[in-house]
């Protein structure tokens, strides 16, 4: 499950509040528990040993039950604190201070007590509670000889139930107390840790602010500053989203590049445009002033000569203009489609009989291969036959006579064909063959006899091709001729 950085925040204070909490109190109070008995056994730690040496029996030695217990009963009236017991050499509790009935056990181990009266570990040491099955208790405990003889052990628990019980009552009232130190130190301990959490997880979302601040500062120029670099794969929302700024950077950056190629891209068409524009409008300028000026004076058949060239040159800058807007309204990406199944053959046929009186004029012969062509595609039927007959008016246009022209069909798959327009004429150096689909571009043998070609045709039909989501493809050889080719989605015949 992801979590927000919200999520994340409270989820993580919240945690970190209790376990300090839980740390921070149970820590406490075995420490001063641990201190309490320190100190206790550490002061009543001479206790038993003072009682054996001050009392005659036990100074001597002598075992007697009745009165080592009023001994005891004397002692716990005194002391109501501690509890007494006197224990055989093997543990097992002979006599003690306590009613009877309270008295779980009646042995208890030594080891303790040895470890106590020959200092062989550190304070505290907890032995057996009589009182208890399990419960373990700080003690005072001193041997008892008779002349070399070990007669047991006098063992006096200094903290008895009496004493706990006492405790209790007064760490209940003190509990309050303790709780609100308690609580006001977590709460400080908790600003402090909350102050460094926040920092942490904030720390990327202030670094993806001085990025972008940076990035608006040089006007979103990346290659003027540094940004940082951010994990693409990470779940923290703050790295998802300084990846996806520079992304969007990125993007943006590319845009820019795209608009600057664009915009020189634009003035270079432009100024070619301007060209071609200039040579047919400057002809038919000067044809026309020439029969304005000179009116009556020019022979009928000259005046007549005049007009049909400044006709010719008004039709050449007619069909640039109409190029020009084609070219337009087709970069502009407002074309729409008129998908439809139809016979590929009957529209090869229908294009080459618009070009056979062009070709033969010039001599040159235009076949379709195979001659019976059956093949149903599906495809935009308008703009295809502009694509067939731009290809084919380039064809002509550098065919020398007795050339010739073919538009040939070829099945590539079940679901595709090839359409082909080859000739063998003028062709194509293999270093411009990259770039004659550019408006701007006018390759080295683009002229026809009546001037020079203005080169938008290819461009218009890639972009053609474009739309029907072909490609168009190029063979060429200088001297050999040229063909292009693009792929069709054919329809089966029910």
């Amino acid at each position: 499950m992801k979590l927000s950085l919200y999520q994340r925040l409270s989820l993580s204070l919240l945690l970190v509040f209790i376990a300090i909490s839980t740390v921070f109190y149970f820590w406490s109070q075995q420490l001063e528990q641990k201190t309490r008995y320190e100190s206790e056994q550490n002061l009543h730690l001479s206790l038993a040993a003072n009682l054996a040496h001050d009392n005659p029996l036990l100074q001597r030695g002598i075992y007697d039950h009745d009165a080592l217990k009023n001994l005891f009963h004397t002692l716990m009236i005194l002391g109501p604190a501690f509890e007494f017991y006197f224990v055989d050499p093997k543990g097992n509790i002979l006599t003690h201070s306590a009613d009877e009935s309270f008295i779980k056990r009646n042995k208890i181990n030594l080891v303790p007590l040895i470890q106590l009266t020959q200092n062989q570990a550190p304070l505290p040491i907890y032995g057996d509670d009589p009182r208890h099955l399990t419960r373990k208790k700080i003690f005072s405990a001193a041997p008892v000889f008779n002349e070399s003889t070990l007669q047991g052990y006098l063992y006096v628990i200094v903290a008895g139930e009496k004493y706990d019980n006492a405790y209790k009552n007064i760490q209940s009232n003190k509990q309050a107390e303790f709780s609100l130190v308690l609580a006001i130190a977590a709460l400080f301990f908790l600003f402090v840790v909350m102050m460094g959490l926040f920092r942490y997880f904030t720390d990327p979302l202030r670094r993806l602010i001085k990025d972008m601040q940076a990035i608006k500062d040089v006007g979103f120029d990346q290659s003027k500053v540094n940004l940082k670099k951010w994990k693409t794969d990470s779940q923290n929302e703050v790295h998802q989203l300084g990846s996806v700024f520079q992304q969007l950077v990125a993007q943006i950056n590319k845009q820019f590049e795209q608009l600057k190629q664009t915009d020189v891209h634009r003035r270079e068409l432009l100024a070619d445009i301007s060209h071609d524009l200039r040579t047919p409008l400057a002809s038919l300028q000067g044809y026309v002033e020439t029969v304005s000026i000179k009116g009556d004076d020019l022979p009928s058949s000259e005046r007549q000569s005049y007009v049909d060239t400044a006709l010719k040159n008004a039709r050449q800058l007619k069909s640039l203009i109409d190029q020009i807007f084609e070219l337009a309204h087709l970069d502009g990406g407002q074309v729409t489609l008129n998908l439809e199944t139809f016979n590929l053959g009957e529209l090869l046929y229908d294009v080459v009989a618009k070009f056979s009186l062009t070709a033969q004029q010039k001599n040159i012969n235009i076949s379709i291969t195979p001659q019976y062509c059956d093949v149903q595609v599906y495809s935009d039927i308008g703009k295809l036959e502009r694509v067939l007959s731009n290809l084919i008016e380039n064809a002509l246009r550098h065919t020398a006579p007795q050339g010739e022209i073919i538009l040939q069909v070829d099945e590539v798959n079940d679901n595709q064909c090839q359409v082909l327009v080859k000739d063998n004429g003028t062709g194509i150096k293999s270093e411009e063959v990259a770039y004659i689909f550019d408006a701007r571009y006018r390759a080295s043998n683009a002229t026809q006899k009546d001037g020079k070609h203005t080169g938008l045709g290819l461009a218009i039909t890639k972009k053609l091709l474009e739309l029907l989501q072909s490609d168009i493809r190029v063979k060429s050889a200088l001297g050999e001729g040229t063909s292009f080719s693009f792929n069709l989605r054919k329809v089966g015949i029910s």
